[in-house]
Protein backbone atom coordinates (compact mmCIF):
# COMPACT_ATOMS: atom_id res chain seq x y z
CA UNK A 1 0.00 0.00 0.00
CA UNK A 2 3.06 1.99 0.99
CA UNK A 3 4.11 1.99 -2.75
CA UNK A 4 0.45 3.30 -4.26
CA UNK A 5 0.99 6.10 -6.75
CA UNK A 6 -0.77 9.01 -5.25
CA UNK A 7 -0.44 10.75 -8.08
CA UNK A 8 -2.78 8.46 -10.28
CA UNK A 9 -6.84 7.79 -9.85
CA UNK A 10 -7.47 5.82 -6.81
CA UNK A 11 -10.75 3.19 -6.96
CA UNK A 12 -11.68 1.63 -3.39
CA UNK A 13 -12.79 -1.42 -2.20
CA UNK A 14 -15.72 -2.53 -0.24
CA UNK A 15 -13.56 -1.29 2.65
CA UNK A 16 -12.48 1.46 1.70
CA UNK A 17 -8.61 0.47 0.74
CA UNK A 18 -7.76 2.05 -1.89
CA UNK A 19 -6.13 0.96 -5.47
CA UNK A 20 -5.28 2.88 -8.62
CA UNK A 21 -7.31 2.49 -11.15
CA UNK A 22 -6.72 -0.16 -14.13
CA UNK A 23 -5.21 1.91 -17.08
CA UNK A 24 -6.88 -0.29 -19.51
CA UNK A 25 -10.53 0.06 -17.67
CA UNK A 26 -11.96 2.94 -16.62
CA UNK A 27 -9.05 5.15 -16.16
CA UNK A 28 -10.84 8.70 -16.94
CA UNK A 29 -7.57 10.65 -16.59
CA UNK A 30 -6.58 13.01 -19.68
CA UNK A 31 -4.22 11.38 -21.52
CA UNK A 32 -1.07 13.65 -23.11
CA UNK A 33 1.15 12.69 -25.83
CA UNK A 34 4.84 11.70 -25.04
CA UNK A 35 6.02 15.28 -26.48
CA UNK A 36 3.00 17.55 -24.45
CA UNK A 37 4.00 19.66 -22.45
CA UNK A 38 3.72 18.67 -17.84
CA UNK A 39 1.40 20.94 -16.52
CA UNK A 40 3.28 23.44 -13.76
CA UNK A 41 6.66 23.09 -14.81
CA UNK A 42 6.48 25.56 -18.23
CA UNK A 43 5.91 28.83 -19.17
CA UNK A 44 2.27 29.56 -20.77
CA UNK A 45 4.05 30.30 -24.19
CA UNK A 46 6.80 27.48 -24.34
CA UNK A 47 5.86 24.35 -25.75
CA UNK A 48 9.06 22.99 -24.52
CA UNK A 49 9.60 21.37 -21.27
CA UNK A 50 11.32 23.30 -18.07
CA UNK A 51 13.82 21.10 -15.34
CA UNK A 52 11.77 22.26 -12.84
CA UNK A 53 14.44 22.10 -10.15
CA UNK A 54 17.23 23.91 -12.65
CA UNK A 55 15.12 27.13 -11.57
CA UNK A 56 16.86 26.22 -8.27
CA UNK A 57 20.34 27.61 -10.14
CA UNK A 58 20.03 31.05 -8.85
CA UNK A 59 19.69 30.39 -5.59
CA UNK A 60 23.39 29.81 -3.59
CA UNK A 61 23.94 25.47 -2.98
CA UNK A 62 23.82 23.56 -5.66
CA UNK A 63 23.03 20.35 -3.64
CA UNK A 64 20.04 19.79 -5.93
CA UNK A 65 21.86 19.28 -9.43
CA UNK A 66 21.29 16.50 -10.56
CA UNK A 67 17.93 15.28 -8.83
CA UNK A 68 15.34 15.22 -11.39
CA UNK A 69 18.02 12.93 -13.26
CA UNK A 70 19.20 10.51 -10.86
CA UNK A 71 17.54 7.41 -10.57
CA UNK A 72 18.60 5.95 -7.13
CA UNK A 73 16.21 2.61 -8.04
CA UNK A 74 19.16 1.75 -11.39
CA UNK A 75 21.73 4.32 -9.97
CA UNK A 76 21.70 5.67 -12.88
CA UNK A 77 22.25 9.28 -14.25
CA UNK A 78 20.77 10.99 -17.07
CA UNK A 79 22.61 13.87 -18.99
CA UNK A 80 18.90 15.35 -19.80
CA UNK A 81 15.48 15.44 -19.19
CA UNK A 82 13.96 13.28 -22.25
CA UNK A 83 16.11 10.50 -21.57
CA UNK A 84 16.01 10.87 -18.02
CA UNK A 85 11.62 10.69 -18.64
CA UNK A 86 12.35 7.74 -21.37
CA UNK A 87 14.10 5.87 -18.60
CA UNK A 88 10.85 5.78 -16.57
CA UNK A 89 8.79 4.21 -18.60
CA UNK A 90 10.82 1.51 -19.25
CA UNK A 91 10.22 -1.95 -18.22
CA UNK A 92 13.84 -2.37 -16.60
CA UNK A 93 13.44 0.75 -14.35
CA UNK A 94 9.68 -0.38 -13.35
CA UNK A 95 11.25 -3.75 -12.47
CA UNK A 96 14.11 -2.31 -10.17
CA UNK A 97 11.58 0.25 -8.88
CA UNK A 98 9.94 -2.48 -7.66
CA UNK A 99 12.54 -4.40 -6.16
CA UNK A 100 14.01 -1.21 -3.96
CA UNK A 101 10.51 -0.59 -2.27
CA UNK A 102 9.75 -4.10 -1.53
CA UNK A 103 13.52 -4.29 0.33
CA UNK A 104 12.86 -0.43 1.79
CA UNK A 105 8.85 -1.78 2.85
CA UNK A 106 10.59 -4.81 4.49
CA UNK A 107 13.14 -2.79 6.81
CA UNK A 108 12.58 -1.59 9.66
CA UNK A 109 15.17 0.26 12.45
CA UNK A 110 14.91 -2.38 14.65
CA UNK A 111 15.94 -4.71 12.05
CA UNK A 112 18.40 -2.36 10.37
CA UNK A 113 21.11 -0.58 12.27
CA UNK A 114 22.15 1.26 9.30
CA UNK A 115 18.79 2.26 8.45
CA UNK A 116 18.69 5.50 9.98
CA UNK A 117 21.61 6.90 8.42
CA UNK A 118 20.85 5.06 4.63
CA UNK A 119 18.95 7.44 2.70
CA UNK A 120 18.94 7.48 -1.10
CA UNK A 121 20.39 10.05 -2.95
CA UNK A 122 17.39 11.45 -4.06
CA UNK A 123 16.04 11.44 -0.85
CA UNK A 124 18.48 13.67 0.30
CA UNK A 125 19.00 15.93 -2.48
CA UNK A 126 14.96 16.66 -2.29
CA UNK A 127 15.25 17.52 1.07
CA UNK A 128 18.17 20.20 0.41
CA UNK A 129 16.05 21.04 -2.52
CA UNK A 130 12.75 21.42 -0.58
CA UNK A 131 14.74 23.48 2.66
CA UNK A 132 15.63 26.05 -0.67
CA UNK A 133 12.27 25.92 -2.03
CA UNK A 134 10.49 26.65 1.62
CA UNK A 135 12.84 29.16 1.85
CA UNK A 136 11.72 30.92 -1.14
CA UNK A 137 7.69 30.66 -1.27
CA UNK A 138 7.35 34.24 0.28
CA UNK A 139 9.55 35.71 -2.61
CA UNK A 140 8.61 33.84 -5.25
CA UNK A 141 6.21 30.96 -4.85
CA UNK A 142 6.12 30.51 -8.66
CA UNK A 143 9.14 28.89 -8.67
CA UNK A 144 8.62 27.43 -5.19
CA UNK A 145 5.39 25.65 -6.16
CA UNK A 146 6.99 24.27 -9.46
CA UNK A 147 10.08 22.70 -7.38
CA UNK A 148 7.73 21.68 -4.26
CA UNK A 149 5.25 19.65 -6.09
CA UNK A 150 7.79 17.92 -8.38
CA UNK A 151 9.82 16.85 -5.51
CA UNK A 152 6.39 15.64 -3.92
CA UNK A 153 6.16 13.38 -7.30
CA UNK A 154 9.70 12.51 -7.35
CA UNK A 155 9.68 11.21 -3.74
CA UNK A 156 6.56 9.19 -3.25
CA UNK A 157 8.03 6.65 -5.36
CA UNK A 158 9.72 5.79 -2.17
CA UNK A 159 7.41 5.69 0.36
CA UNK A 160 8.39 8.64 2.19
CA UNK A 161 5.33 9.95 3.06
CA UNK A 162 5.97 12.35 5.56
CA UNK A 163 8.36 14.32 3.20
CA UNK A 164 5.72 14.23 0.47
CA UNK A 165 3.09 15.35 2.48
CA UNK A 166 5.13 18.46 3.07
CA UNK A 167 6.16 18.98 -0.23
CA UNK A 168 2.48 18.60 -1.17
CA UNK A 169 1.36 20.81 1.83
CA UNK A 170 4.01 23.39 0.71
CA UNK A 171 3.48 23.50 -3.02
CA UNK A 172 -0.36 23.78 -2.54
CA UNK A 173 0.19 27.07 -0.33
CA UNK A 174 2.12 28.37 -3.01
CA UNK A 175 -0.07 27.61 -5.68
CA UNK A 176 -3.42 28.95 -3.74
CA UNK A 177 -1.03 32.31 -2.95
CA UNK A 178 -0.93 32.37 -6.89
CA UNK A 179 -4.76 31.79 -7.14
CA UNK A 180 -5.51 34.42 -4.91
CA UNK A 181 -2.50 37.12 -6.47
CA UNK A 182 -1.83 36.76 -10.36
CA UNK A 183 0.98 39.16 -10.10
CA UNK A 184 2.99 36.05 -8.35
CA UNK A 185 2.54 33.46 -10.85
CA UNK A 186 5.83 34.74 -12.53
CA UNK A 187 6.65 36.80 -15.53
CA UNK A 188 5.08 35.90 -18.34
CA UNK A 189 7.25 34.05 -20.66
CA UNK A 190 9.91 32.98 -17.90
CA UNK A 191 10.69 29.41 -16.96
CA UNK A 192 8.66 28.56 -14.25
CA UNK A 193 5.44 30.73 -15.14
CA UNK A 194 2.32 29.38 -14.32
CA UNK A 195 -0.76 30.62 -16.33
CA UNK A 196 -4.47 30.44 -14.75
CA UNK A 197 -5.26 27.15 -16.67
CA UNK A 198 -2.39 25.69 -15.24
CA UNK A 199 -2.45 26.75 -11.92
CA UNK A 200 -6.27 25.67 -11.76
CA UNK A 201 -5.36 22.11 -12.96
CA UNK A 202 -2.30 21.43 -10.79
CA UNK A 203 -4.15 22.76 -7.42
CA UNK A 204 -6.37 19.91 -8.16
CA UNK A 205 -4.26 17.49 -8.71
CA UNK A 206 -1.89 18.37 -5.75
CA UNK A 207 -4.95 18.61 -3.77
CA UNK A 208 -6.43 15.02 -5.05
CA UNK A 209 -2.61 13.82 -4.05
CA UNK A 210 -2.94 15.05 -0.75
CA UNK A 211 -6.48 13.11 -0.28
CA UNK A 212 -5.46 9.60 -1.78
CA UNK A 213 -2.54 9.90 0.48
CA UNK A 214 -4.32 10.54 3.52
CA UNK A 215 -6.71 7.90 2.76
CA UNK A 216 -4.40 5.47 3.46
CA UNK A 217 -4.86 6.66 7.46
CA UNK A 218 -7.89 8.28 8.43
CA UNK A 219 -10.65 8.36 6.17
CA UNK A 220 -11.96 11.15 7.83
CA UNK A 221 -9.53 13.61 6.99
CA UNK A 222 -9.27 11.94 3.01
CA UNK A 223 -13.19 12.72 3.30
CA UNK A 224 -12.80 15.96 3.89
CA UNK A 225 -9.59 16.45 1.65
CA UNK A 226 -11.37 15.18 -1.37
CA UNK A 227 -14.62 17.73 -0.93
CA UNK A 228 -12.36 20.30 -0.48
CA UNK A 229 -10.90 19.65 -3.73
CA UNK A 230 -13.82 19.47 -5.91
CA UNK A 231 -15.43 22.36 -4.43
CA UNK A 232 -12.36 24.30 -5.16
CA UNK A 233 -11.72 23.21 -8.66
CA UNK A 234 -15.55 24.01 -9.41
CA UNK A 235 -15.34 27.16 -7.77
CA UNK A 236 -18.70 26.45 -5.29
CA UNK A 237 -19.20 26.71 -2.14
CA UNK A 238 -19.55 22.99 -0.04
CA UNK A 239 -22.69 24.48 1.75
CA UNK A 240 -24.72 22.76 -0.97
CA UNK A 241 -23.70 19.44 -0.72
CA UNK A 242 -24.13 19.59 2.92
CA UNK A 243 -27.24 20.54 2.13
CA UNK A 244 -28.46 17.07 0.33
CA UNK A 245 -25.93 15.28 2.73
CA UNK A 246 -28.81 16.82 5.59
CA UNK A 247 -32.12 15.96 3.46
CA UNK A 248 -31.15 12.62 2.15
CA UNK A 249 -33.57 12.88 -0.69
CA UNK A 250 -32.17 11.66 -4.40
CA UNK A 251 -34.71 13.99 -6.11
CA UNK A 252 -34.15 17.11 -3.80
CA UNK A 253 -30.18 16.28 -4.60
CA UNK A 254 -30.93 16.39 -8.30
CA UNK A 255 -32.78 20.05 -7.72
CA UNK A 256 -29.65 20.96 -6.03
CA UNK A 257 -27.22 19.89 -8.67
CA UNK A 258 -29.08 21.56 -11.25
CA UNK A 259 -28.46 24.62 -9.21
CA UNK A 260 -25.23 24.23 -8.16
CA UNK A 261 -24.08 23.74 -12.10
CA UNK A 262 -25.65 26.91 -13.13
CA UNK A 263 -23.52 28.68 -10.99
CA UNK A 264 -20.14 27.23 -10.97
CA UNK A 265 -18.53 30.42 -12.56
CA UNK A 266 -15.33 28.43 -14.21
CA UNK A 267 -16.29 27.94 -18.12
CA UNK A 268 -14.33 24.71 -19.05
CA UNK A 269 -14.00 25.10 -21.99
CA UNK A 270 -11.59 23.15 -23.33
CA UNK A 271 -12.90 19.65 -23.83
CA UNK A 272 -9.71 17.79 -21.72
CA UNK A 273 -10.83 20.01 -18.49
CA UNK A 274 -14.57 18.83 -19.17
CA UNK A 275 -12.91 15.69 -18.87
CA UNK A 276 -11.09 16.40 -15.82
CA UNK A 277 -13.29 17.23 -14.41
CA UNK A 278 -15.68 14.63 -14.62
CA UNK A 279 -13.35 12.39 -13.80
CA UNK A 280 -12.65 13.86 -10.40
CA UNK A 281 -16.23 13.73 -9.54
CA UNK A 282 -16.62 10.37 -10.52
CA UNK A 283 -12.99 9.58 -8.52
CA UNK A 284 -14.38 12.02 -5.21
CA UNK A 285 -17.75 10.84 -5.21
CA UNK A 286 -16.46 7.09 -5.11
CA UNK A 287 -14.05 7.43 -2.76
CA UNK A 288 -16.67 8.76 -0.63
CA UNK A 289 -18.82 5.86 -1.16
CA UNK A 290 -16.70 3.80 0.04
CA UNK A 291 -15.16 5.23 3.09
CA UNK A 292 -19.32 5.45 3.59
CA UNK A 293 -19.01 1.79 5.16
CA UNK A 294 -17.64 3.15 8.30
CA UNK A 295 -18.83 6.84 8.17
CA UNK A 296 -22.42 6.66 6.64
CA UNK A 297 -23.11 10.36 6.35
CA UNK A 298 -20.66 10.16 3.56
CA UNK A 299 -22.94 8.19 1.47
CA UNK A 300 -25.22 11.25 0.74
CA UNK A 301 -22.57 13.47 -0.38
CA UNK A 302 -21.44 11.16 -2.83
CA UNK A 303 -25.39 10.55 -3.66
CA UNK A 304 -24.73 14.52 -3.89
CA UNK A 305 -21.33 14.42 -6.20
CA UNK A 306 -22.55 11.74 -8.31
CA UNK A 307 -26.16 14.14 -8.97
CA UNK A 308 -23.30 17.14 -10.33
CA UNK A 309 -21.41 15.15 -12.00
CA UNK A 310 -24.53 14.58 -14.30
CA UNK A 311 -26.20 17.69 -14.24
CA UNK A 312 -22.81 18.85 -15.10
CA UNK A 313 -21.81 16.38 -18.26
CA UNK A 314 -25.18 17.05 -19.53
CA UNK A 315 -24.70 20.78 -19.64
CA UNK A 316 -21.45 20.25 -21.47
CA UNK A 317 -22.80 17.81 -23.95
CA UNK A 318 -21.24 14.69 -22.16
CA UNK A 319 -24.44 12.10 -22.67
CA UNK A 320 -21.81 9.32 -21.91
CA UNK A 321 -20.39 10.49 -18.36
CA UNK A 322 -23.97 11.50 -17.56
CA UNK A 323 -25.54 8.45 -18.02
CA UNK A 324 -22.39 6.78 -16.26
CA UNK A 325 -23.03 8.75 -13.22
CA UNK A 326 -26.72 8.01 -13.34
CA UNK A 327 -25.86 3.86 -13.25
CA UNK A 328 -23.44 4.35 -10.71
CA UNK A 329 -26.23 6.64 -8.36
CA UNK A 330 -28.49 3.36 -9.31
CA UNK A 331 -25.64 0.80 -8.00
CA UNK A 332 -25.23 2.96 -4.89
CA UNK A 333 -29.25 2.71 -3.91
CA UNK A 334 -28.92 -1.02 -4.58
CA UNK A 335 -25.32 -1.64 -2.45
CA UNK A 336 -26.97 0.24 0.30
CA UNK A 337 -30.16 -1.61 0.13
CA UNK A 338 -32.06 1.50 -0.75
CA UNK A 339 -33.43 0.15 -4.04
CA UNK A 340 -36.47 1.93 -3.84
CA UNK A 341 -34.89 5.50 -4.60
CA UNK A 342 -33.82 3.62 -8.15
CA UNK A 343 -36.78 5.89 -9.45
CA UNK A 344 -34.82 8.82 -9.67
CA UNK A 345 -32.42 7.01 -11.48
CA UNK A 346 -35.18 5.99 -14.05
CA UNK A 347 -36.77 9.67 -14.22
CA UNK A 348 -33.52 10.86 -15.36
CA UNK A 349 -33.04 8.29 -17.99
CA UNK A 350 -36.23 8.77 -19.44
CA UNK A 351 -35.69 12.42 -19.59
CA UNK A 352 -32.22 12.27 -20.90
CA UNK A 353 -30.65 8.69 -21.68
CA UNK A 354 -32.92 6.27 -23.54
CA UNK A 355 -30.61 5.99 -25.98
CA UNK A 356 -28.05 4.52 -24.25
CA UNK A 357 -27.41 0.73 -23.78
CA UNK A 358 -29.49 -0.98 -20.81
CA UNK A 359 -31.26 2.24 -20.18
CA UNK A 360 -34.52 0.10 -20.66
CA UNK A 361 -33.12 -2.52 -17.84
CA UNK A 362 -32.62 0.59 -15.50
CA UNK A 363 -36.38 1.98 -15.81
CA UNK A 364 -37.79 -2.10 -15.53
CA UNK A 365 -35.52 -2.49 -12.25
CA UNK A 366 -36.70 0.61 -10.78
CA UNK A 367 -40.71 -0.74 -10.87
CA UNK A 368 -39.41 -3.76 -10.23
CA UNK A 369 -37.84 -2.11 -6.92
CA UNK A 370 -41.16 -0.57 -6.05
CA UNK A 371 -43.47 -3.48 -6.76
CA UNK A 372 -40.88 -4.81 -3.96
CA UNK A 373 -41.87 -2.46 -1.54
CA UNK A 374 -45.39 -2.75 -3.12
CA UNK A 375 -45.16 0.80 -3.70
CA UNK A 376 -47.68 0.79 -7.00
CA UNK A 377 -47.90 4.21 -6.74
CA UNK A 378 -44.60 5.14 -7.67
CA UNK A 379 -44.65 2.42 -10.16
CA UNK A 380 -47.63 3.54 -12.14
CA UNK A 381 -45.67 7.25 -12.03
CA UNK A 382 -43.13 5.72 -13.94
CA UNK A 383 -44.62 3.73 -16.27
CA UNK A 384 -47.05 6.74 -17.14
CA UNK A 385 -44.05 8.69 -18.28
CA UNK A 386 -42.47 5.63 -19.51
CA UNK A 387 -45.13 4.67 -21.67
CA UNK A 388 -45.76 8.75 -22.97
CA UNK A 389 -42.63 8.48 -25.26
CA UNK A 390 -41.65 4.60 -25.31
CA UNK A 391 -44.09 2.28 -24.82
CA UNK A 392 -43.56 -1.74 -25.13
CA UNK A 393 -45.86 -4.82 -24.18
CA UNK A 394 -44.17 -5.23 -21.06
CA UNK A 395 -44.38 -1.40 -20.21
CA UNK A 396 -48.43 -1.77 -20.97
CA UNK A 397 -49.21 -4.80 -19.66
CA UNK A 398 -47.83 -3.19 -16.13
CA UNK A 399 -49.85 0.00 -16.18
CA UNK A 400 -52.82 -2.18 -16.95
CA UNK A 401 -51.57 -3.92 -13.85
CA UNK A 402 -51.04 -1.35 -11.73
CA UNK A 403 -54.10 0.59 -13.24
CA UNK A 404 -56.66 -2.21 -12.63
CA UNK A 405 -54.98 -2.66 -9.08
CA UNK A 406 -55.65 0.69 -8.16
CA UNK A 407 -59.24 0.60 -9.57
CA UNK A 408 -59.90 -2.39 -7.34
CA UNK A 409 -58.06 -1.42 -4.29
CA UNK A 410 -56.03 -5.41 -4.34
CA UNK A 411 -53.42 -6.81 -6.54
CA UNK A 412 -55.35 -8.05 -9.84
CA UNK A 413 -54.47 -10.62 -12.49
CA UNK A 414 -57.22 -12.69 -13.94
CA UNK A 415 -56.48 -15.64 -16.02
CA UNK A 416 -56.56 -13.88 -19.12
CA UNK A 417 -54.08 -11.46 -18.02
CA UNK A 418 -51.64 -14.27 -16.62
CA UNK A 419 -51.99 -16.01 -20.22
CA UNK A 420 -51.41 -12.58 -22.01
CA UNK A 421 -48.32 -12.09 -19.98
CA UNK A 422 -47.25 -15.51 -20.57
CA UNK A 423 -46.99 -14.93 -24.52
CA UNK A 424 -45.27 -11.35 -24.30
CA UNK A 425 -42.91 -12.88 -22.25
CA UNK A 426 -42.33 -15.86 -25.05
CA UNK A 427 -42.25 -13.62 -27.73
CA UNK A 428 -40.20 -10.61 -26.59
CA UNK A 429 -37.74 -11.94 -24.06
CA UNK A 430 -35.19 -13.53 -27.30
CA UNK A 431 -35.20 -9.80 -28.01
CA UNK A 432 -34.25 -8.34 -24.31
CA UNK A 433 -34.27 -11.26 -22.14
CA UNK A 434 -32.78 -8.65 -19.17
CA UNK A 435 -35.38 -6.26 -18.80
CA UNK A 436 -38.17 -9.02 -19.09
CA UNK A 437 -36.80 -11.35 -16.83
CA UNK A 438 -36.81 -8.22 -14.35
CA UNK A 439 -40.61 -8.09 -15.28
CA UNK A 440 -41.37 -11.34 -14.62
CA UNK A 441 -39.23 -12.38 -11.10
CA UNK A 442 -41.41 -9.36 -9.69
CA UNK A 443 -44.65 -10.22 -11.01
CA UNK A 444 -44.55 -13.93 -10.39
CA UNK A 445 -42.49 -13.81 -6.85
CA UNK A 446 -43.56 -9.98 -5.77
CA UNK A 447 -46.80 -9.78 -6.57
CA UNK A 448 -48.02 -13.42 -6.88
CA UNK A 449 -48.95 -13.68 -2.74
CA UNK A 450 -51.47 -10.96 -3.44
CA UNK A 451 -53.21 -11.77 -6.58
CA UNK A 452 -56.55 -13.14 -7.48
CA UNK A 453 -55.64 -15.93 -9.58
CA UNK A 454 -51.78 -16.86 -8.30
CA UNK A 455 -49.82 -18.47 -11.58
CA UNK A 456 -49.11 -21.91 -10.70
CA UNK A 457 -44.98 -22.55 -11.14
CA UNK A 458 -45.74 -23.68 -14.81
CA UNK A 459 -47.51 -20.73 -16.02
CA UNK A 460 -45.16 -19.38 -17.79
Amino acid sequence: MANTNIFKPFVFDSCGTPALVDSKAGDRTPKRSDTAPVVGSLSPSSTKLVNPLALLDTLPSDSSAGLSRYCAPCKKKFSSEATYDAHLQSDKHKKSARQANTVNSSQSPSSSPKSKSTVHPVVQGALASMRKAQALAGKDPAVAATVLWNIAKDIAQFGEDHITRTALDGALSCMQAMDANADLRGAKGSPGAWSARSLLKTMLECQLAQARLESRSSKQMAASLYAEALCCYLGISSHSLDMAERDRNPARACELADRLVNGIPRKFARPEDVDQAIGAMEEVAAALLAFSKSIPALLWRSVAIYSVAHAFALRKDRPTGAYSAVCRLAALFDSAGLGHFGSECANLVIDHHMQQPGSRAIVAKAVANSFQGLDLVRAGCLLQKYNHRFEEPWSRFLAELVSKTADADTIWLSTDAWDEWSLLFSANAASDRHVYELVENAVRNELRPLMWYSPTETGS
